[in-house]
Parts: C-alpha cells; structure tokens; sequence
C-alpha cells in the first residue's frame, strides 16, 4: 500500500512519525512524508523520502519572543496569526507529495493540510495523534483542560474534552474551509470518517484510553520509539555522568526562551540547593550554554534520550508527548516544566502515575519550587514506581501495534 505520512510539528513531534514511517516501511508499504524543512533529515536519513514544507519552524519559535513560556492560550493564537502566511503554499506542496497514494496518515498537524487533500484525492485518512484528542471520557481531563476541579466530578473532565476539541480546532477551521475552496476546489460538506480506526501513539499504562468509546475504533497502541542505535558518549559526557554525585538532565526541547540564560542560572541554582550535578540539554535555545569551568555543570545541544535517560537520577523537561514518553521509558522520575499546549496534561499524567512530584509551570517556576520538586524525587517509593513503569513501556511494540491497525485499512 502506498502511504502518506504528515506531519507538522517541532522535532519531538516529528521523530515519533519516522518511527511509525519506517514500522509501515519495514511491513512492505510504500511510505513517503510530509515534515517542516528543518526536519526532512529525519526522514531522509532513514532512507525515506520527504516533502518539504517551506519555512524554518525553529527560527520562527526563536523569533517568537518566548511565545512559549506564555501558555496555550498565546501559543494557540500565535499559531493562528503565522498558519495563513504558509497553509496555501504547505496545502499545494501537500496535494503534490500525496499524487498515488492510497492512505493519508497523521496527527493534528497533518490533518489542517490532510484533511482536504485526502478528499480530493479521494483516499482514506486515519487519525495518527501523540495526545488522547478526539476520545472523551470521564477517566481523566481534556489535553488542553487538564486542572478540571475535583467538585465537578465525571461531568466535568468529559466537558473538558469537548472545551479541548473547540480550542484545538476553533482557530484553523476557518482557514481550512478557505482553503479547502481556494486550493483544492472541494465544494459542500466535508466527508465524515467515523469508520475509520485512530492510533495513539502513547501507552494504556500511562492514559487509561477507553478504547470502546467508538465509533470510531481507537487503539493506544504504546509509544512510537525509533530502534536505539549504537552511541558512544563524548569524553566529556562519560565522565561528567561516572564522576560521583546524583545528575539532574534538564532540558526543554523546542521551548525556546526569552532570557534563556536566566533561566538556565535558575535550574542550576536549584540542582545545586539540592545537591544534583546538572546536565543541560540546550535544545532550540530554552537553555544557555556558557556554563563551563563549573564542575558540577555540563551542558550539551542534545543526547539520545533513549541512552541518557536511564543514566541520570532525575529529568526534568517540558512535558512534551514524545519526550515525556521517552522519560517514563526510562524508568527514572521526571519533574515536568510544561510551558504550554498539551504539556501540562502530561505533566498531570506523570504526578498521577506516582513516577513525579506536581508538575511545576513554567511561568511560576523558582529556584525554591524546582528544588523542592527535586528533592521528591529521592523518594523511594516514587523512584520503585517509575523503574516498573518503564519495564511495561519497554516491554510494548507500539509501532508494530500501530502498524497493524493501519495495514488493515485498505485491502
């Protein structure tokens, strides 16, 4: 089967995409993607082909003036002021890369530019996510709604999924609608595709998915993880990480930040109040280098977390789904810093879990809180649960689960 995958997001939303890619690839399909330009790479080295989607998604978050640390709202609506500069141009590159295929694939991303191509093309698409959207319940909150008062019981965590929907949605259904005329010349309503399957590409150990709650069927199927591939640390890594002393890996992705030296001077005023080593993972600038001559600190662009995290005491990151899956895999205790969007819902997901201390938001972050939330994660009993969680999360092929529910779509 001839098959499209797309994808829009920021690197951590996008490396679980080459995973599922190369899953179907390996099964016998014939995979190509859509992904930003800065992360065609992804695709390309793993022996896929990949349409670019025109722009420099890093750069636009860097020039953001911290858009991140302001939390969903900003960042939904930033999203929405910068998709009508590029949707039609992204749309026409799109249509183009999908010509042949037999089945779209994607998460909230790649629906905004899949949708109406795969009605024009007039192929199937399957719902592809990273977060429990488009599945209401009363088990636990909506991605975007994940503080739900505990007064308004059942009720009111299923309301917050419907509040996620119309939040998710609201800002691009209208640009979507233009261009679904403009671009591909659709006319009347949309199709409906309740028969089709989704996929999730989280464990049902870390979000209790209903998964009966169709039509249509849905499968979490565990997490979408790259095979791990052979690493040999810097010198300066390996020892850093043998020297003695607990070490603190903390880092935010592609939640670039305002003052990010500030910021990095409180996470490290913090591990050291608590008697960690600090290993800064600078990422797309949430964090500074700058920081050598200090014994106690190391900083480095990036490091496979599938190696480091199991080799550290403690992660702290933004709660982002593939980062926050790639931790609880790790088996170590995770403080999250969610900056905005669905990364305080996972933040919440770890604390319930008992693998984390309360995620602790960006915007109220200090040195006293962070060091506070560190400190809880010497506890034993949250250190057990999180080594048993990850040997379940390690123990799941969410890819070749994935693989299967999307092989079966067309026959």
């Amino acid at each position: 089967m001839r098959i499209a995958l797309l994808c829009n997001d920021t690197r951590g939303g996008v490396q679980p995409y080459v995973a599922l890619a190369l899953g179907l690839s390996r099964a016998g399909h014939e995979v190509r993607a859509v992904a930003p330009q800065n992360l065609t790479s992804l695709f390309t080295d793993a022996g896929l082909p990949c349409a670019a989607l025109e722009g420099d998604l890093e750069a636009v978050l860097k020039g953001s003036g911290g858009v991140t640390e302001k939390g969903a709202v900003a960042a939904t609506m930033f999203a929405a002021r910068e998709l009508p500069k590029r949707l039609e141009g992204w749309t026409r590159t799109t249509l183009e890369a999908c010509e042949g295929a037999e089945l779209l694939v994607g998460g909230i991303g790649g629906m905004v530019l899949g949708l109406g191509v795969a009605e024009k093309l007039r192929v199937p698409f399957v719902e592809a996510h990273l977060q429990p959207v488009g599945a209401p319940t009363d088990r636990y909150p909506g991605v975007l709604w994940p503080t739900v008062p505990r007064w308004l019981g059942g009720g009111g965590r299923r309301l917050s999924h419907h509040l996620t929907e119309l939040a998710l949605w609201g800002p691009f259904r209208p640009l979507m609608a233009k261009v679904r005329r403009s671009v591909l010349q659709l006319r009347g309503a949309a199709p409906t595709r309740a028969h089709l399957p989704v996929v999730y590409g989280f464990s049902r150990h870390v979000v209790p998915l209903d998964e009966q709650s169709g039509p249509p069927p849905r499968h979490a199927t565990g997490y979408w993880t790259l095979e791990a591939k052979a690493f040999t640390p810097p010198p300066a890594l390996a020892a850093f990480l043998d020297a003695p002393g607990p070490v603190v890996s903390v880092g935010f992705g592609s939640m670039a930040s305002a003052d990010a030296a500030a910021l990095t001077r409180l996470v490290v005023d913090a591990a050291r109040s608590s008697q960690f080593r600090t290993l800064l993972l600078t990422g797309w600038g949430g964090l500074a280098a700058g920081v050598e001559g200090a014994a106690d600190v190391l900083a480095v662009d990036a490091v496979p977390h599938d190696w480091l995290f199991s080799r550290v005491h403690t992660i702290v990151h933004h709660g982002g789904a593939g980062t926050t899956g790639a931790a609880l895999r790790g088996g170590v205790p995770s403080v999250v810093v969610p900056f905005s969007m669905d990364q305080p819902f996972w933040g919440s997901r770890v604390a319930a879990l008992g693998v984390g201390p309360a995620p602790v938001p960006r915007r109220a972050l200090t040195v006293e809180r962070l060091a506070a939330a560190l400190e809880a994660t010497r506890d034993e009993g949250m250190r057990t649960k999180a080594r048993g969680l990850g040997e379940l999360l390690r123990a799941e092929d969410g890819v070749g689960a994935a693989v299967k529910v999307i092989g079966g779509v067309v026959r």
